[in-house]
């Protein structure tokens, strides 16, 4: 049990993760007895009394951030739930509005467009009566997510997952995927949880960058918002994007269409206060494990990284490029010149975007992050976080595969069927 000498009255924090500790000596009959909910630890609270000529400082108020549901409250437990029915209610309202416009004559049109080749299921019927249809689950795991990593591949990877997990409180995700995209997450279909690690962050964060970002993550998993909270998030997304799509091919329309829109905009007014709220919880979390310029770090670097690899990667061409898609991007963000990272930096920060319901605006983000202090950085904390990588190239080349397997030239074969 270790000793902390405190100046507060109120709560000491941890010497290790510096979280609030909690009286844990109520029942023992010893109030100097503290536990910290973060890493686990027990201490016993030696209390200083201060000089009398020195005025107690006050800690410097966090700034609030207009949306914000504390999470746990009741109200986001309520939005929560209103949220769940919602997504029954859509798809349950879908089927049966669906059904009555083929009693009335929808029929015909769809028989029309399987005539033609144009519907082939009923997420397409659906579509053709003006609705819009997507898939929330994922089938195809390898496909749509990435390909699992094994210990062996990244074993410095695999033990800060550990490190995190274990001052977090939680159990190591199942899966551990090498994300195709500048973004990371955690994701949960049926029984397994995969914590996702996007490839080309790996090279532009360093290592304590990185592992904020695994707290940030694995805070969702602790939370359950990978599994009922993320469920929620990517039913919203998946009707935003169908509803987007269908609108901008002038489809969307007629009690299907205004059924969608309808769908769509309470369901985003539900979610935006939840989702801000584990999104902040998720933060301090990560200032907690990492720090708070680490943490900081990491969310303005993620945000300058997402819009240029997806700009790179609508203009890359496999076929007249000399290099695979990841080992191109690194080239050409390494060749930025630090004024354009200072003006891509500034201009992030100014400009936040459009209106995104499933994360507060970056600006109050960076404003709780900052507000916690930094850590010591340790020897390899400056490092580039592909180190936790075995060999960068090797797995590079792997996702480009998989990406423009489709594209790839055929070879011609001498052996053919015969009469061709």
């Amino acid at each position: 049990m270790g000793r902390v000498r405190s100046r507060v009255s109120p709560a000491p924090r941890c010497p290790d993760c510096e979280a609030g500790l909690e009286p844990a000596g109520a029942g023992r009959g010893d109030p100097s007895r503290y536990a910290c909910p973060l890493c686990r630890g027990v201490f016993r609270v030696e209390r200083v009394e201060p000089a009398p000529a020195t005025a107690p400082v006050e800690p410097a108020p966090v700034p609030a951030t207009p949306g914000f549901v504390p999470a746990g409250s009741m109200k986001m437990w309520w939005r929560a739930v209103v949220l769940w029915v919602l997504e029954k209610v859509y798809w349950s309202g879908t089927v049966a509005a669906a059904c009555v416009l083929l009693l009335l004559g929808g029929s015909f049109w769809v028989l029309e467009g399987w005539l033609r080749g144009e519907i082939n299921s009923w997420g397409d019927a659906v579509e053709a009566l003006g609705g819009a249809w997507f898939r929330v689950e994922t089938n195809n795991p390898d496909a749509d997510l990435g390909p699992v990593l094994a210990r062996v591949d990244a074993p410095l990877l695999f033990e800060t997952i550990d490190v995190v997990s274990r001052r977090l409180g939680v159990r190591p995700p199942s899966q551990v995927r090498l994300s195709y995209l500048p973004c990371c997450g955690v994701v949960a279909w049926g029984r397994s949880q995969a914590l996702l690690v996007g490839l080309p962050l790996l090279r532009i964060l360093n290592r304590a960058e990185m592992r904020a970002i695994l707290a940030h993550e694995l805070a969702h998993l602790a939370r359950g918002d990978a599994t009922r909270a993320a469920r929620r998030a990517r039913f919203v997304e998946g009707l935003e994007r169908a509803v987007e799509r269908r609108e901008a091919a002038g489809r969307l329309r007629g009690p299907l269409g205004a059924w969608a829109r309808y769908c769509l905009r309470e369901a985003s007014w539900l979610i935006e206060p939840v989702a801000w709220g584990q999104e902040a919880r998720a933060d301090r979390f990560a200032a907690l494990v990492a720090g708070g310029g680490a943490a900081a770090s990491a969310l303005v670097k993620t945000a300058m990284v997402q819009p240029l690899f997806r700009e790179v990667l609508a203009y890359y061409d496999p076929a007249d490029a000399e290099t695979n898609l990841y080992a191109f991007f690194r080239a050409f963000w390494f060749r930025l010149p630090p004024e354009i990272h200072a003006a891509m930096r500034v201009r992030i920060l100014a400009v936040d975007g459009p209106h995104d319901p499933a994360h507060p605006p970056l600006a109050d983000r960076l404003a709780l992050l900052q507000s916690y202090p930094d850590h010591v950085r340790g020897p390899g904390d400056s490092q580039a976080a592909n180190t936790f990588l075995g060999d960068l190239e090797i797995f590079e080349q792997m996702l480009h595969n998989r990406l423009f397997a489709s594209t790839a030239a055929v070879e011609p074969s001498v052996y053919h069927r015969a009469y061709s």
